[in-house]
């Protein structure tokens, strides 16, 4: 499905270019609904416009006149002078997106007035496609606000519509989980080839067996105790090896990661955006 509204990214980094890959890859957008701005950096900007042949420009009261879905690709503690920035050019025909843990929708309304928001959680794999995002709406966000944001956003992966209260916990599980299956990828690597395997041959089984089980997961809809079970015979490898990970405190470890990040979040939302002075 197409979106036939015209997008300003605030924010050029890796989340608003793999954004604009994925959008243009599957037919959602073309480049000419497209602009983008930064803070600072016109080599970055010259940069995308030469890879996706978007517009670019350093002028944001001419982006917000240009777009009707602005997408705050900015990281959390840049909010605050975006929102300021912004605020005189933002009106109730805009909607605003934003990518930023720990900003509530609040916090961006009491802002920007009578614009409709929608928090969107993704993760680092929307870089290939196949990220897993949540997406939240405000008080004036309405079915086709969430629409909008939900078509933008399944161009790079999963989408979930949840309330913004489990946003924190989405944070810590989804946002960060990549970098948990990233060190669990370590271990195995390290572990096979500590266990004589070459390191290129441990890197690749362990990349396609963490491809593998994310398959079986999403495609057959199955639990993953279930799958878990189907592979695990009585007194058998597995079950050998699943009894050393939880001796040593494998789901322990899991809970602790997922509290204290999403412990986190919610620091980080306790300092909100402030209102532009007027």
């Amino acid at each position: 499905m197409q979106v036939d509204r015209t997008i300003g990214f605030i924010g050029a980094g890796n989340m608003a270019e793999a954004l604009l890959r994925g959008v243009f890859a599957a037919g959602v957008l073309r480049p000419a609904q497209c602009t983008v701005t930064n803070k600072n950096n016109d080599e970055r900007l010259a940069r995308l416009a030469r890879a996706w042949a978007v517009r670019t420009t350093r002028d944001k009261a001419l982006l917000m006149a240009e777009s009707e879905v602005v997408i705050l690709a900015v990281k959390p503690h840049d909010m605050p002078a975006v929102l300021s920035e912004i605020a005189p050019y933002t009106t109730a025909r805009h909607l605003i997106v934003s990518v930023a843990a720990g900003v509530p929708c609040e916090a961006i309304e009491g802002c920007l007035g009578a614009a409709p928001v929608v928090r969107a959680m993704p993760n680092t794999s929307t870089a290939v496609r196949a990220s897993a995002t949540a997406i939240a709406s405000g008080r004036l966000a309405g079915p086709d606000h969430l629409a909008i944001v939900r078509t933008l956003f399944e161009a790079v992966g999963w989408v979930g519509v949840v309330p913004e209260s489990m946003l924190d916990v989405v944070t810590a599980v989804s946002g960060s989980g990549p970098a948990y299956i990233y060190v669990l990828a370590e271990a195995l690597v390290d572990s096979g080839e500590q266990a004589g395997l070459p390191r290129d041959l441990a890197r690749a089984l362990v990349a396609q067996t963490i491809l593998g089980a994310g398959k079986m997961l999403t495609e057959t809809g199955e639990a993953p105790e279930r799958l878990r079970e189907r592979v695990t015979s009585p007194g058998g490898t597995t079950m050998a090896g699943l009894e050393a990970l939880e001796q040593g405190g494998l789901r322990a470890a899991v809970r602790a990661a997922v509290t204290r990040a999403a412990r986190r979040a919610r620091e980080l939302r306790s300092a909100p955006a402030r209102t532009p002075a007027s």
